[in-house]
């Protein structure tokens, strides 16, 4: 996948996430994991729409299943 605005700024909110005080271990890991999905996608050179659909619903989870509740 070429270099995109929009995963680079997801790629670098997730990296600020990770940056804060107070994070637990579980939210830590979450984090790390989501940002580890969408470096995956970005090697990928032409990534089909289902594969796009799977990162973002599996950063999407990170976020709201650690973040949320």
């Amino acid at each position: 996948m070429k270099k995109d605005r929009n995963l680079q700024f997801c790629m670098d909110e997730l990296q600020s996430m990770q940056n804060r005080d107070g994070l637990g271990s579980e939210q830590r890991s979450a984090l790390e994991k989501a940002e580890g999905e969408l470096k995956r996608l970005w090697r990928k050179p032409n990534p089909n729409r289902r594969e796009i659909f799977r990162v973002v619903r599996k950063v999407a989870e990170a976020i709201i299943k650690h973040f949320v509740c």
